[in-house]
């Protein structure tokens, strides 16, 4: 596998500035938290979504794998939601059986908090930082500007998976072997089908050992739900998993997908499978053919951010959620900044587009849910489709910038996204 660096490197004046001003970024970053909590809070009467309802339904998934009951036929424990994850997911949700719901919603946050910061060291490690005092205290820094990152926090408000997966992924490709990366991605395809896509870039960049073990690990979890659950998992690699309506609305502006951005465009609740389908492929092609520039330039945690990006977006659904592969393009941005306007200007758009801005304190709108940002604005003088799309453009602008940086370049580019 090809790699980042091969000695240790310094930290750029970038991320030399987080590393001095830590303590305070992550002052500044609860502070800020625990105080529009607070107004929330007060202005809502104390209602506030904290259902965490994703954990609920994988604690909902379990108890239906230790009681024998149907995963895939209707609601699961008759509640609101359907089962959505393949069969062997809940073999790792089993253990939330052994104590009460209550336990696991109170160790959300501080474990998708260290989950944010395993995500953080990880992909400073991928790009050849020693693990010492001054990465530990980057990580520190990123990790409390990136709480603030909409897709982690409703991660968090949710009870979701996606930072265990991201986690998982990103572990993989720090062990620097095929064996370990096609292990990661296997396991994770296992538990949510998405990161499958992985094995196409394998296969693209010739890692063929790192596929076959992707491929392999991957079955290997569908026969071990056989053997536990036959049942289900007949009925969910049967087609069960092809059925999107059991997701969620595809028009729904928290789907952060091409067929979600189809279906807002045309105002359709959900767009011919045929267009999709073309229109995905064509961001496929183009999402594959820059990581694997990417990857030939030896910016490995980019190739594979880009690949991880390029998953969520030609997902049929993609929550906004999903889109913690923010996390390590931040870790790559950040490494490469520069003090030009197109380098603030940039910073300035991301922002914007992807903090999780309590804007629903301004405009009223469903007061009951935690900040969601630029996505969660109403519908306002026809300029919807500007921003309930904005990370699939973001998606479309990252290739533009990663693919103009390096394409007529054999050698790193500081001072750009690409930039390592």
């Amino acid at each position: 596998m090809s790699s980042d660096t091969t000695t240790v490197r310094p930290l750029p004046k970038p991320l030399a500035w987080l590393s001095r001003n830590a303590v305070w970024i992550a002052l500044v970053s609860v502070t800020g938290f625990a105080a529009i909590s607070a107004l929330h809070w007060a202005l809502t009467g104390f209602v506030i979504m904290t259902d965490f309802i994703d954990l609920t339904v994988y604690e909902a998934g379990a108890r239906a794998l230790v009681d024998g009951a149907p995963l895939y036929e209707g609601k699961i424990d008759g509640g609101m939601y359907s089962y959505t994850y393949p069969p062997f997911s809940t073999l790792l949700f089993a253990p939330m059986v052994l104590g009460p719901l209550w336990l696991w919603k109170l160790l959300v946050f501080p474990v998708n908090t260290v989950l944010v910061a395993c995500a953080v060291w990880l992909s400073l490690r991928i790009m050849g930082h020693a693990g010492d005092r001054d990465t530990r205290r980057v990580t520190l820094a990123l990790t409390a500007l990136l709480f603030w990152v909409e897709p982690v926090a409703w991660t968090m408000y949710l009870g979701q998976v996606n930072l265990v997966l991201l986690v998982v992924l990103l572990f993989g490709l720090h062990k620097r072997t095929e064996l370990w990366l096609g292990l990661a991605v296997g396991l994770a395809a296992g538990i949510k089908i998405t990161p499958a896509i992985f094995v196409i870039y394998f296969l693209v960049t010739r890692r063929y050992r790192a596929a076959a073990t992707a491929v392999a690990t991957f079955l290997g979890t569908v026969l071990v739900s056989l053997v536990v659950t036959p049942g289900d998992t007949l009925r969910y690699w049967s087609g069960t998993f092809l059925r999107t309506e059991r997701v969620g609305e595809v028009a729904i502006q928290m789907n952060q997908s091409l067929n979600g951005l189809l279906a807002r465009l045309f105002t359709v609740d959900k767009p011919p499978t045929v267009l999709w389908l073309g229109v995905a492929l064509l961001a496929a092609l183009a999402g594959l053919s820059v990581a694997v520039l990417a990857h030939r330039r030896g910016k490995t945690l980019l190739g594979f951010t880009l690949v991880g990006m390029t998953g969520a977006a030609v997902s049929p659904i993609s929550w906004s959620h999903h889109w913690v592969w923010f996390v390590p393009l931040v870790v790559v941005a950040a490494h490469g900044w520069q003090r030009t306007r197109r380098d603030a200007a940039a910073l300035a758009v991301f922002t914007a587009v992807t903090f999780a801005w309590p804007m629903h304190l301004v405009t009223g709108h469903r007061m009951d849910i935690p900040a969601l940002g630029v996505i969660g604005i109403p519908e306002w003088n026809g300029l919807g489709n500007l921003y309930t799309n904005v990370y699939v453009f973001l998606f479309g602008a990252t290739l533009v910038w990663v693919w103009r940086q390096l394409s007529t370049r054999t050698t790193a580019v500081p001072g750009t996204l690409a930039g390592s």
